[in-house]
């Protein structure tokens, strides 16, 4: 996990405050929500406060409080979406025409196009603040991620381009390897994140043996 600090950018002149009602209630939460989840994300969860992410929003922590009852709540929510998000982008670029290879490249460079920190790190981190079911929730949503991946793994499987593994072994393992990218000595190692992501997939399916 990286260990750095949020940067405190410049505040806006215009005074925060509680959302307005309707549209802009609604333009609140989601603004929230966005940049909750981009924050927890990069910084892992306790090194975002409620206050930071209202700075960044241009609203009182009072305004965050009255779309969310408390941080692990925005926190379960915002991620939950994000993770949503990524199982449709996911399931798009999967279905794309191609191969294999190629339409992995896609996932890949889409997800490694921002640095982030290790889901595995930032859940053990939010354990603790989390109930059960907050905790859950998460889960199920990762896991629905790693089905996407390993439906398609089975497929190619029973087509006889992959062996037989268990598919959900294999969607994990697919998803620990491009957390590499997080290194900014294995991302100079490349011109490009397509370029990365060529060599991380091409490393995934054929592994480093040089076949006869």
């Amino acid at each position: 996990m990286m260990n750095r600090k949020p940067r405190k950018e410049a505040s806006s002149t215009r005074a925060p405050g509680r959302p307005k009602a309707g549209a802009d209630q609604a333009s609140a939460y989601n603004n929230i929500l966005m940049t909750a989840s981009r924050m927890f994300m990069e910084y892992g969860y306790e090194a975002v406060s409620l206050q930071q992410i209202a700075s960044l929003c241009q609203v009182t922590k009072a305004s965050i409080y009255y779309h969310f009852s408390s941080k692990p709540e925005l926190f379960t929510i915002a991620i939950t979406r994000m993770m949503a998000m990524g199982m449709q982008q996911t399931t798009l670029r999967l279905e794309e025409p191609g191969t294999l290879h190629e339409r992995l490249v896609n996932v890949a460079a889409a997800k490694m196009q921002q640095s982030h920190v290790d889901t595995e790190t930032m859940m053990r981190e939010a354990e603790t603040y989390l109930n059960a079911e907050q905790f859950a929730q998460i889960r199920d949503a990762e896991n629905r991620i790693f089905g996407v991946l390993a439906t398609h793994f089975q497929q190619e499987m029973d087509h006889g381009y992959l062996r037989k593994a268990n598919p959900m072994l294999l969607a994990q393992a697919f998803t620990s390897l491009l957390m590499l990218a997080n290194r900014e000595d294995v991302r100079q190692m490349h011109g490009t994140i397509v370029e990365l992501a060529e060599e991380l997939v091409e490393l995934f399916l054929n592994g480093a043996v040089k076949l006869p």
